[in-house]
């Protein structure tokens, strides 16, 4: 009787720890660049105002980045069938890394006073751009890509 008891521990033993030898641990992925998508609800008839807003202001923000490598690509993507409390608006921004996050406040002090004028015509900006749209939320996320090993 024993021995059947023994022989019953050890065969469940065995199928329970089945599963953990048959996982495959291996990374075939790396991480890959770093996607930063807003979402934004426009106010009623401001959609077209914001637009142009993003045109002349944002636009250049993301064209001087891209000429300095901080940015790989950025775009715009409407929800025209937008659902009670969903975005009418997607603003993506995609990174190469993390490091690009590093950048000082310099930097963007620096571009904004080119494009804008001044940190106070900046702020102004800012203000004005609160008529126009309410940013609902903001989400980082990494891609992560296949990788050749095996």
């Amino acid at each position: 009787m024993n021995r059947v008891i023994i022989a019953v521990i050890l065969l469940a033993c065995t199928l329970v720890s089945l599963p953990a030898v048959a996982q495959d641990n291996t990374r075939n992925w790396e991480n890959g660049a770093v996607v930063v998508v807003t979402e934004v609800d426009t106010h009623d008839g401001m959609f077209n105002a914001y637009i142009n807003d993003l045109n002349n202001v944002w636009r250049r923000f993301m064209e001087q980045q891209m000429e300095d490598g901080l940015v790989l690509n950025y775009g715009m993507y409407s929800n025209p069938s937008a659902r009670e409390g969903e975005p009418d608006l997607y603003l993506t921004v995609t990174y190469a890394n993390w490091a690009a996050f590093d950048t000082g406040n310099e930097y963007f002090e620096k571009i904004g006073t080119e494009i804008m004028g001044s940190l106070d015509d900046m702020r102004n900006a800012g203000l004005d751009r609160s008529k126009l749209r309410t940013i609902m939320s903001t989400q980082t996320m990494q891609q992560i890509v296949f990788s050749d090993a095996e």
